[in-house]
């Protein structure tokens, strides 16, 4: 099947439903303008490319993750401020916070403090 079959079919199922009788050439002069108005659709009604939103989405999660990062830097940050005061260090301290809970002091060597 072709395009101008396909448009064909569609007006001759279209015209039967709502009980229209139309002739061959009828249906061929519809259809070629129906595939016409089809092809120029987008020009009358914009559509952006998916690629657009594609792009628009992934800017989109890289300004979260970019937020949520400085967030969880900020906070991490705050909390070796608070674990060197609590642990009696100097505010010029290397001091960390492992994943485990762990709390090391490093600078020429790594000790554990907590």
């Amino acid at each position: 099947m072709n395009y101008e079959e396909y448009w064909r079919e569609c007006i001759a199922d279209a015209a039967e439903e709502c009980g229209a009788v139309l002739t061959g050439e009828q249906i061929n002069a519809i259809a070629g303008s129906v595939q016409v108005a089809h092809e120029n659709y987008d020009m009358a009604f914009y559509a952006p490319p998916p690629s657009d939103r594609i792009s628009t989405v992934k800017r989109e999660g890289d300004a979260k993750l970019a937020r949520l990062q400085a967030e969880f830097d900020a906070y991490r940050n705050d909390a070796e401020i608070a674990v060197k005061r609590a642990l009696r260090q100097w505010p010029d301290a290397n001091v960390s916070i492992q994943k485990n809970g762990e709390v090391i002091r490093w600078g020429g060597r790594i000790e554990r403090i907590q």
